[in-house]
Formats: C-alpha cells, structure tokens, sequence
C-alpha cells in the first residue's frame, strides 16, 4: 500500500515537471543550450527536473547586500558577451547598484526514492561537482540541487555613476567570459555522462 502511494506520487510529480517544462521550451523560456539535454531526461522512466540554468553573465540590480527582495536583472546572457553590448547595458542601467555576476550550471534533479538520489550524489561526487545535495525529501519525491562551482561577483555602479574605470570593465568582461566558457566545458561533459550513467 505504501509503496502504491509512493509510485503514485513520484508519477504525478513527474507529470507535473514534464509538463511545466515543455510547456516552458514551447515558450522559449528554458534556456536553449540545454534543453536538448533535459528532453533526455524526460525519456528517463524514474528521474525528472524542475527549474535548472546552464549558466550566465548578469547585470543585478540589487542593494548593497544583493537582497533577492529588492533585486531584479537589469540584463542576462546565457553566453559570452562582446564588450561594446556589454558597455552599452551598463550605460542603459540607472540602478542605485548595479552588480556583474557570473553564475553557474544549475540543475534540479526529482527522483522517487533516497537510494536514487544518493546514487545521482555519488556519481555528482565522482564526477567532481562538490556543490549537491538534498533539498527536500519525501518518499515520492526527492529533489537534489546539482551545480557548477563557477561564480563571480563585483560591484560597477553606486546610484547611477560607474565605479570602476573602462580598462577594469574590459578585464573584468574578459574574466566572465573566460569562466561562462569554462562552466560551458564542464556543463557539456556533465550531461554526456549524466545520460552515460542514467540513460
């Protein structure tokens, strides 16, 4: 019986996941370079993903903390960037601070029970991704946080005026985009061995 309840709870959750996401692809709102690899996913009978990003360049509009609360994208690029769209969305910006982040690959991975999830960690571990983990558990649906260990952050501009001189911002630019290649790199060989392992 419980396990009844169980199978039947994992399928609904994964219903509900598949559906968010086509629906999601249908809209362009999934990021385009891995949406090859979460339709993969789908064909898999016993996992399914929830929200997930392969990985940007940002502009933040934030607080001095980065309090969510008061946060919002000023621009975001799911790719390397040139530096004159660069300059110019920094120019377009009239935040009280404007932040540069580079953020990585994020997945979240749903799966029925804890022996699935501690073999997805396990292979998380061994393929050298030491940010994953649980975060939330319940027989039916599991769901792990998995992502890349890239990330960059730096104030530009405090109530409108730029803080940092033309030749930092080239540099700086030429960092993120040095390190959203790297997370690439690493995002493609995760997902071949992914599917490798799970298929």
């Amino acid at each position: 019986m419980i396990q009844n309840l169980t199978d039947s709870r994992f399928e609904m959750v994964k219903k509900h996941h598949t559906e968010t996401l086509l629906k999601a692809i249908k809209e362009e709102k999934a990021d385009e370079p891995i949406v090859p690899f979460l339709k993969k996913i789908i064909d898999i009978p016993y996992i399914f993903t929830s929200s997930s990003c392969c990985g940007r360049i940002l502009l933040l509009s934030s607080d001095i903390t980065e309090n969510k609360k008061y946060s919002f994208f000023h621009k975001k690029f799911h790719r390397l960037i040139s530096f004159n769209e660069f300059i110019e969305a920094i120019n377009n910006s009239k935040e009280n601070y404007l932040w540069l982040k580079v953020e990585p690959f994020i997945f979240h991975i749903g799966c029925k029970d804890y022996s699935t999830a501690e073999r997805i960690l396990q292979f998380c571990r061994n393929f050298g991704l030491k940010k994953a983990g649980i975060i939330s558990a319940k027989e039916g649906k599991f769901i792990l946080e998995v992502t890349n260990t890239v990330f960059m952050s730096t104030l530009i501009k405090k109530d409108n005026d730029l803080l940092v001189s033309e030749k930092y911002l080239e540099e700086v630019l030429k960092l993120a985009n040095h390190k959203l290649d790297q997370n690439f790199k690493k995002l493609k060989e995760f997902e071949n061995s992914f599917l490798e392992e799970f298929k």
